[in-house]
């Protein structure tokens, strides 16, 4: 199940699924004492066959390991609720519901990710789901809060050049549904997965920007520029050493900002005179 729901399709066994999805988190503290953070070597291991038969792998065809040219220049936005699975837990991770699955055949690959896009499927797989686009943030959690049974909406944001930088996979959906030729399960031209990614396994504390409540995000209109956006880029200062065009960037406005006040200072002087 796509537990991110960048689409909002809503089905009556719900309910149903959230009590039984809260039944299964009750079960997490054990369950995370199992999955050590993934790391290259974990991603690198689910990602190739076990056999040493196989010559040609499926992902030596297609890879799903980090491609360094892939950057982002905006966060991954993703909100949930206490009926939501990859919730953050105690040491700031958040996990896939099939944290150790698989994905080294076309098989495994095509059916988790089908079982993810699909709403009405709570088959647990080995991916959580972000957005990079704020509309459909703007649109989705105001309506999920109003859901019966889901209630208050949290927004995490993540840095995904973080989670490039330690060789974790993220996977544009629309991409890999024309790749491997999965069908809209609703019937809409894949419209619903436009900005939806998806990361593999687990969200690690690094990648992690920052939590915040829904309710207080919306009382700023604009909270994605005001808020999100300046909180983004002081996380990525903070992980990112400044490239040189960075550096002679900063250099060129703070010369720029002592010309001007060199100007005014001078304009000021003749006033006086």
């Amino acid at each position: 199940m796509c537990t991110c729901g960048m689409q909002i399709v809503e089905n009556k066994t719900s309910t149903f699924n959230c009590q039984n999805h809260q039944l299964e988190r009750a079960h997490l503290p054990s369950m995370m004492a199992e999955n050590p953070v993934t790391n290259q070597h974990k991603v690198s291991s689910l990602l190739s066959p076990e056999s040493r038969i196989v010559f040609v792998t499926e992902e030596q065809l297609h890879p799903w390991s980090t491609d360094r040219s892939q950057t982002f220049d905006t966060p991954l936005l993703r909100t949930w609720d206490h009926c939501s699975g990859s919730q953050p837990d105690e040491n700031g991770c958040m996990m896939s519901r099939a944290p150790h699955q698989r994905l080294d055949t076309i098989e495994s690959r095509k059916t988790s990710l089908t079982t993810h896009l699909n709403h009405k499927e709570w088959t647990p797989t080995p991916y959580i789901s972000f957005t990079i686009s704020p509309a459909a943030i703007q649109e989705l959690a105001p309506f999920r809060s109003q859901r019966k049974n889901r209630g208050v909406q949290t927004l995490t944001v993540i840095d995904p050049n973080t989670r490039l930088r330690d060789h974790l996979p993220i996977l544009d959906v629309a991409a890999e549904m024309d790749h491997y030729k999965i069908l809209d399960p609703y019937g809409k031209s894949n419209q619903y997965y436009v900005d939806h990614y998806v990361c593999l396994w687990q969200i690690t504390k690094r990648e992690i920007v920052g939590h915040w409540q829904w309710d207080d995000l919306i009382t700023n209109e604009d909270w994605y520029e005001q808020i999100i956006m300046p909180a983004f880029r002081q996380f990525r200062g903070e992980w990112l050493p400044k490239s040189r065009g960075d550096t002679a960037f900063d250099l060129l406005t703070a010369m720029n900002q002592l010309s001007r006040k060199s100007l005014i200072k001078n304009s000021i002087t003749k006033l006086m005179k």
